[in-house]
């Protein structure tokens, strides 16, 4: 009887967890640090994001303590993230833990929010979701939390300030962004990236669900264009052009997308034309594309890192002191390229070993494609969806030191463990069904 009872308390810690790690991905967007932290002496802050991140250790722990886990073939992602990991540790070994003046990154920080979590989100997805619910359950929180994200940028463009959660938000003691609809990131970059990341799910969501249900997601899709467009950033705009783009092109549907092309092209002409005095000016809430000065700060940055990489090319200058390079006490300036940042801070080998990890997971998505399941709409249109999730968060990396943002390397890590758990388990697609 004790046996059979732990034994119900294994399967519904399974059902809850995915219902946990969702509520995770919320806090780690909006409950942050900034919504609320609880000061431990001698230790980190404490979170809702970081407490929910406990919670979700705890019980996946207590999952493998019962072997309510089984481990699937193919273990290459994750031991590649070990390694990376532990790459990560000898440098601020070497380097330092701490940060070594004021308003710099903290080693730590960076390793902890920027790769560790994120690892842990591909963990949690692929060892712990044990059924197609928990896929709806997830895809359903990402697109939900783009519904609250896009609204939230209306808000701030017209500056509502009353009805924009958290307050956070609008607190002009932290400068960046005030200007554009920076959302609970505080950066309009991250924003209008989880915005293009939402919708990805919303895509993903529609055909697991009921018509009615289906209906209302295509009524409140168009919200990601308006939001994105607040957001007043470049990068924004070309990751979901990309997104726009690659349903244009690769999505099915019992009517070909592109026979939509002509028209579609025309209407955005038309668009780009009527407006085009506003959109390319250097007005950032008209579109700004022709704002060049901070084109000029990232060649610069990335000469900056050039430099570095030449005089540290194997180890780097160390994990999250890339910003304390050059005269720090006067200025700490951050990389803006993820990738060229992470060369400079980890050396190439840094760098090898986490381009071989982005290609084992193109590996797994490959594999999806080559299932003879992909004669089927449904399973075609969610390998093009879930290589898109992963694809525009490596794109945006371009513009931005992603591992600054927790909700970046978090999302793209769970569309890579989705990819995972389909490939070990597709009957969890067709019983969604």
């Amino acid at each position: 009887m004790k046996k059979q009872s732990t034994q119900n308390m294994s399967a519904t810690q399974c059902h809850l967890f995915p219902v946990l790690f969702s509520f995770w991905i919320v806090a780690v967007a909006v409950f942050n640090t900034y919504f609320y932290t609880l000061k431990i002496p001698g230790l980190f802050d404490l979170s809702i994001e970081r407490f929910t991140f406990a919670l979700l250790c705890a019980s996946a722990a207590y999952l493998l303590f019962f072997r309510r886990v089984q481990f699937p073939k193919g273990r290459q992602i994750e031991l590649l993230m070990v390694l990376f990991l532990l790459l990560c540790i000898l440098s601020m070994a070497i380097n330092g833990f701490a940060s070594k003046y004021p308003n710099t990154p903290k080693p730590w920080y960076i390793f902890f929010t920027g790769y560790f979590e994120p690892f842990m989100a591909f963990i949690f997805i692929r060892y712990f979701f044990t059924n197609a619910q928990g896929i709806k359950i997830l895809l359903a929180t990402l697109f939900w939390l783009g519904v609250y994200l896009c609204i939230t940028a209306i808000f701030e463009r017209y500056n509502v300030n009353f009805l924009i959660f958290p307050a956070y938000i609008t607190d002009k003691t932290i400068l960046l962004h005030l200007d554009r609809s920076r959302g609970p990131f505080l950066n309009a970059a991250f924003n209008g990236l989880a915005m293009t990341v939402c919708f990805v799910a919303g895509l993903l969501l529609l055909p697991l669900v009921s018509p009615l249900r289906r209906f209302l997601l295509l009524v409140l899709m168009p919200l990601s264009g308006v939001g994105i467009f607040f957001t007043a950033t470049r990068s924004a705009y070309l990751v979901f052009l990309l997104a726009l783009g690659t349903l244009l092109f690769f999505y099915r549907s019992k009517t070909p997308t592109w026979k939509l092309t002509p028209l579609l092209i025309t209407l955005c002409l038309v668009g780009v034309l009527a407006n085009s005095g506003r959109l390319f000016s250097q007005n950032r809430e008209a579109g700004g594309i022709a704002q060049l000065e901070e084109v000029n700060i990232r060649f610069q940055l990335v000469a900056k890192s050039l430099r570095l990489i030449s005089e540290n090319p194997i180890f780097g200058v160390g994990l999250a002191h890339f910003s304390v390079s050059d005269a720090p006490e006067v200025f700490q300036d951050n990389q803006h390229n993820h990738l060229i940042g992470m060369a400079a801070e980890l050396g190439f080998i840094g760098l090898v070993v986490y381009l071989c990890l982005l290609a084992t997971v193109f590996r797994r998505l490959n594999a999806l494609a080559d299932d003879p399941r992909i004669a089927r709409n449904t399973w075609a249109n969610t390998v093009i969806l879930l290589t898109l999730g992963v694809t525009v968060t490596l794109v945006n990396n371009i513009f931005v030191e992603a591992s600054l943002c927790p909700f970046t390397n978090t999302a793209t890590y769970s569309f890579a463990g989705l990819a995972a758990l389909l490939l070990d388990r597709p009957d969890l697609l067709d019983a969604s069904l």
